[in-house]
């Protein structure tokens, strides 16, 4: 009879937490692509699904997160540039890290009502809602599906003690590969696998833990100093000072927990001593070992000089997931305490992200609409570019290369020479424009036909 009430109450708490991922699902599956979209895409089209993935066994080179290849690209191939395939794929994506999720948290932290709340503290957060809408935060998406997977693989592996096969050196090498391949946020990765090992195994074995940092220290060298070094972006280009880790951490705790009080560095290193406080008073390996992955899960962010907050903060805030799943595992048995400070904590999460989706939708529909718009006129013009052909936009509504990279997707044919007057740099002759075979232009977001073949 416990039993069937069990798994009464197991089946009741998974269609609350489906129904409520497919609140948001539903919402966000019609969202188009992002200016970002066709660049991305764009690049990895340029490169290559093979180069990418000789990129991705390249931590060193410094390649743009070589991993997003492996999403954008078969899709591609087999659909273009119709958003709805992507679409569903990130909601697989979002729905496995959120079971994943589930399932590290059940067995690392042995409670069912632990493991519910990280689960729902996953699914949304209402800051970033943009993993939902935006295909471009795919990165961060991937980053941390491969992240999560090697934390569940690498204690399955060495639980009891057993050292690693060869087989499984190879996956967890090549998860974390994939994991860095996706984004930089998962350096610190490698990082918690070594305090796992210090902290919960009787037989230290050290060699995979340190190969992995190996590779970290590889992988952040490239992205700093290499030759396609990201911090070389405008994006990402880094301060390394103490001012600038302590004001950067303090926007991303008040972008997590939907706050401004974090307005000064000694509100923050509080805000740290506390949780060294609890765990030195609770005294659980597990807490100490989630008090790590708090404090250096946002390492990779802690020095740019802008502050990246929102999505970028999906795989830090694991970090404070556990936190609060540890602190209702901690809580005693008796009087439904865990389940009951579970349901809390998780009703007030699911409040705030609800309320701020509903902000949010509209206006990341609306950031789309120029790019959709670009695609459905160059899809719906009277022919398409012969082979070797030369095409000319003289203006275009979309910023940076956007709609460069979108004529490439749409045409598919690599030998077409595409240029954008106003990017180009020198910008073309007015011989070279009267001597393309097409030229284009925006009139706002209208195009207009200038030159075309089939009006000689």
């Amino acid at each position: 009879m416990v039993r069937m009430r069990q798994s009464v109450w197991g089946a009741a708490v998974f269609a609350a937490i489906a129904a409520y991922f497919l609140y948001f699902a539903f919402s966000a599956v019609h969202a188009g692509f992002a200016g970002d979209d066709p660049m991305n895409l764009g690049l990895y089209w340029t490169r290559g699904f093979f180069r990418s993935v000789v990129d991705g066994m390249e931590p060193w080179s410094g390649a743009y997160r070589p991993v997003g290849a492996m999403f954008y690209l078969p899709i591609y191939h087999a659909f273009g540039l119709n958003p709805i395939p992507y679409r569903l794929a990130v909601f697989a994506i979002l729905a496995a890290n959120t079971y994943l999720t589930f399932r590290f948290a059940n067995g690392f932290l042995r409670s069912n009502a632990a493991a519910v709340l990280a689960a729902v503290m996953v699914c949304a957060q209402g800051n970033m809602t943009e993993l939902y809408l935006n295909t471009s935060q795919i990165y961060d998406l991937l980053a941390y599906l491969f992240s999560i997977t090697l934390l569940i693989c690498y204690a399955a592996f060495r639980r009891e003690g057993r050292d690693l096969r060869a087989s499984q050196w190879f996956a967890i090498v090549c998860l974390y590969l994939a994991a860095v391949g996706s984004k930089e946020i998962a350096l610190p990765v490698a990082l918690w696998i070594l305090a796992y090992e210090l902290l919960f195994q009787p037989s230290w074995k050290l060699g995979a833990p340190l190969v992995l940092l190996g590779i970290s220290a590889v992988s952040a060298a490239g992205k700093v100093i290499g030759a396609h070094a990201l911090s070389n972006s405008q994006g990402y280009l880094m301060e390394v000072t103490l001012h600038r880790y302590l004001f950067n951490n303090r926007q991303y705790l008040n972008d997590l927990f939907y706050t401004s009080y974090f307005d000064s560095s000694r509100k923050l290193l509080v805000c740290w001593g506390i949780l060294v406080l609890i765990c030195c008073l609770v005294r659980r390996r597990e807490l100490w070992w989630v008090c790590l992955v708090t404090v250096t899960a946002t390492l990779p962010l802690s020095f740019t000089v802008q502050p990246r907050g929102g999505p970028a903060l999906y795989l830090p805030w694991l970090g404070w997931v556990l936190f609060a799943g540890a602190a209702v595992a901690a809580l005693p048995r008796r009087f439904a305490l865990r389940p009951i400070a579970a349901g809390l904590l998780a009703f007030g999460c699911m409040f705030q992200a609800v309320r701020s989706w509903r902000y949010a939708v509209p206006a990341y529909l609306e950031d789309h609409r120029p790019t959709m718009s670009v695609i459905a006129q160059l899809r719906d013009l009277p022919g398409r570019p012969a082979h070797n052909s030369r095409v000319i936009f003289l203006s275009n509504p979309l910023p940076n290369w956007a709609t460069y990279f979108i004529a490439s997707l749409l045409w598919n044919d690599r030998s077409i020479d595409i240029q954008l007057a106003d990017r180009s740099i020198p910008p073309p002759t007015q011989s070279a424009v009267e001597n393309a075979d097409w030229i284009l232009d925006f009139k706002g977001e209208k195009l207009s036909i200038l030159k075309a073949p089939s009006a000689r």
